[in-house]
């Protein structure tokens, strides 16, 4: 009779130590499963980082060989941009809207698009403080009519940058390509007294610009030829 309740107890006993190592194996598996979840998100979140360092990288390298376009079209081809690349791109979009205004002769405008910087880019701050000091010596040179004949010459003594940029306005004056409607011209070549200019014209959202045109300018005659 003493028999078979002690068989049942020894049953049970081994049930129980069953079920416990049953649990144990699937806590251990959980576990890893939920450790190894854990590293791919971390590995997707560091791609997504290193990709979007990537694209402000590249376009700071375009900025240092004034591609300002480039480094514009750069970021917006990038895939959730980070926000150092947004304020990047908001950068470059008030820079190159005030170049244009400043190569078309209105600096008033030229000065009022040139926002403070938002991003913390070295080579887009070089770029603003370049273009705000240009700024600055055209409307100094251009407050007084008195100036004008100094200003010329002041002009010509100046930088190979700063005597290009005069041409420039000259050459956008004279074919209306003002900086307010959208024109970005861009020098490509120079011989003597004529210089090779690249005309395109930025949409409403200003995220494309569209060939306008390749131009000869002579800047001695004022001759404009359309190459393409």
């Amino acid at each position: 009779m003493q028999t078979k309740p002690l068989f049942n107890k020894v049953l049970t006993g081994s049930a129980a130590i069953a079920i416990a190592l049953t649990l144990a194996g699937c806590g251990h598996h959980e576990t890893t499963t939920t450790a190894a979840s854990s590293s791919s998100v971390r590995s997707a979140k560091t791609t997504s980082s290193s990709k979007q360092g990537d694209a402000y990288r590249s376009a700071n390298k375009l900025i240092q060989k004034e591609d300002y376009q480039g480094a514009y079209d750069r970021l917006n081809s990038a895939n959730n941009r980070s926000t150092q690349e947004d304020y990047l791109a908001t950068d470059l979009q008030n820079y190159m809207s005030a170049r244009n205004a400043y190569r078309s002769g209105n600096y008033a405008t030229a000065a009022a698009t040139l926002k403070e910087q938002k991003s913390a880019s070295p080579e887009m701050r070089k770029a603003n403080n370049k273009l705000q000091k240009q700024i600055n010596k055209a409307q100094n040179s251009s407050s007084s009519s008195s100036s004008v004949a100094d200003s010329k010459t002041s002009t010509s003594q100046s930088s190979t940058d700063q005597t290009n940029d005069d041409v420039v306005v000259a050459f956008a004056n004279k074919m209306g390509f003002s900086g307010d409607k959208g024109y970005q011209i861009v020098q490509t070549g120079k011989s003597g007294n004529t210089y090779k200019f690249e005309v395109r014209r930025s949409n409403s959202d200003n995220t494309v610009a569209n060939l306008v045109g390749i131009y000869q300018y002579n800047n001695e005659t004022g001759a404009v030829t359309k190459l393409s």
